[in-house]
């Protein structure tokens, strides 16, 4: 586990900062930034905060550059991954919602024409996780978001609304519509995510 309260004092402390300094840095009071450390600080607050002193997020979490690969928070704690074993699942982040953009639509193209159902899961910064996954069997795409406070929906997209007809309107023929549903997941995707993506 991470204490980050602590190398945050440890690490100013070497560079000859005071926690004011950094709070200046980042236009915040030394009690907003000590607040923000406790519990479940966010991927983007921990960056801010890394920048502040100079450092990389890792050294923030580990006291020691570059060791660390990723980020759990399990029950409120931040604990960091340094060697992800081949069980653990890694999910992007997202920090620019150009890229996030391109990834969902390079996952619809490719997944309708799979053979088994597959997904694309991603965080974004502000600890938002989403799940898209496609069900070969029944033709529908299946959007979750789940939300930093716990709460989550789930939207289906079925390839009856969003498909191109044979000419016979038998539907046996009937191919997905790709730019149309795409469309449709990436507006839903949007409109979920926090405008700091948007740029």
């Amino acid at each position: 586990m991470a204490n980050i309260e602590q190398n945050l004092r440890e690490l100013a402390k070497a560079k000859g900062l005071r926690l004011s300094d950094i709070a200046d840095r980042m236009g915040t009071t030394v009690s907003n930034l000590l607040t923000s450390v406790k519990g479940n600080p966010t991927v983007s607050k921990l960056e801010d905060i890394a920048d502040a002193l100079g450092v990389g997020v890792s050294e923030l979490l580990t006291m020691r550059p570059e060791s660390a690969q990723g980020l759990i928070i399990i029950g409120g704690q931040t604990y960091q991954i340094s060697k992800p074993s081949a069980s653990v699942v890694q999910i992007p982040t997202y920090s620019r919602y150009d890229v996030l953009r391109g990834d969902v639509m390079s996952f619809i193209a490719k997944a309708v024409e799979q053979k088994e159902t597959v997904s694309l899961m991603g965080i974004v910064e502000s600890m938002e996780l989403f799940c898209l996954a496609y069900d070969t069997h029944t033709g529908i795409f299946f959007l979750s978001l789940c939300y930093g406070n716990g709460s989550t929906i789930t939207l289906s997209y079925d390839k009856m609304e969003f498909c191109d007809w044979d000419k016979d309107g038998s539907g046996e023929g009937a191919t997905w519509d790709v730019s149309q549903v795409t469309e449709e997941i990436i507006a839903d995707i949007e409109g979920a995510v926090p405008s700091m993506l948007r740029q």
